[in-house]
């Protein structure tokens, strides 16, 4: 296991796709969540199983460090615009052997500005010294990164943690999206998730939008950012624009979901 994650960091065996991210009011595209595939036919070509094993091997923060620069530089060749996205867990953040300031060389190296960068930290993982966490983050913005909180509401910690670190953005885990049209506890939690963001001035991204039925019922519930399947796939060749089909969309009316 050991010497497979290695070779695949040493290699640079690794491919960056991109999910763009909408902006349902504007009709445009917020940006790209960047996202790793390992080598192609392999046990670890979805991530899930390659960062877990990294994690397992302690060669979690040599594979972040080269998704990073893999997400940039493609990126900048693809031409994208708007805000990148990039997953960092909260475990390499509180590695003291972590090297500082790779990300920000990355970004100016290829001409990016930092501002265009949302480090997003996923909740599923546990934050074992939150301080620390906010500390780490402090740097990042510092030089103009934006903080995102993602899988909100996938752990025990999510509020806490949104109180805590102030994010500029959050993403509502999909679980909570998932058949919302047909759960009413879902549609008052999403609801209070709004509400609470609107107040604290962050950005909410609901993502794993699969069916119209849910992307119809959150506009209608104050969605402003979405993410999913129903809207775009993650690609090599991501879109460019705001989906042409979904500006006509009128299947059903919010009466019909309720």
């Amino acid at each position: 296991m050991y010497r497979a994650i290695e070779n695949i960091v040493k290699e640079k065996n690794v491919t960056t796709v991109f999910q763009a991210i909408f902006d349902v009011n504007q009709q445009s595209i917020l940006g790209y969540e960047a996202l790793t595939r390992g080598p192609e036919g392999s046990r670890y070509y979805y991530p899930d199983l390659l960062f877990h094993d990294a994690t397992e091997c302690g060669l979690l923060s040599e594979l972040e460090i080269l998704c990073r620069d893999s997400a940039i530089k493609q990126f900048v060749r693809l031409g994208l615009k708007g805000k990148l996205f990039l997953n960092i867990s909260p475990l390499v953040l509180l590695d003291k052997a972590h090297p500082q300031g790779e990300t920000m060389r990355f970004v100016e190296r290829a001409g990016l500005d930092c501002q265009q960068i949302v480090i997003e930290l996923s909740e599923k993982y546990p934050n074992p010294n939150e301080q620390m966490l906010s500390q780490a983050l402090a740097k990042y913005r510092e030089f103009g990164f934006k903080v995102a909180i993602d899988d909100l509401g996938a752990g025990y910690s999510g509020l806490k943690l949104w109180s805590q670190l102030r994010p500029n953005i959050v993403k509502v885990d999909r679980y909570f999206v998932e058949n919302c049209h047909q759960d009413s506890f879902k549609r008052k939690f999403l609801t209070a998730i709004f509400e609470l963001a609107e107040s604290a001035q962050a950005k909410v991204v609901v993502e794993g939008i699969e069916c119209f039925q849910e992307f119809e019922l959150l506009r209608q519930l104050g969605m402003t950012y979405a993410q999913g399947y129903y809207l775009a796939k993650p690609s090599k060749e991501p879109l460019r624009s705001y989906p042409k089909w979904l500006e006509h969309e009128n299947l059903y009316s919010i009466q019909a979901l309720s």
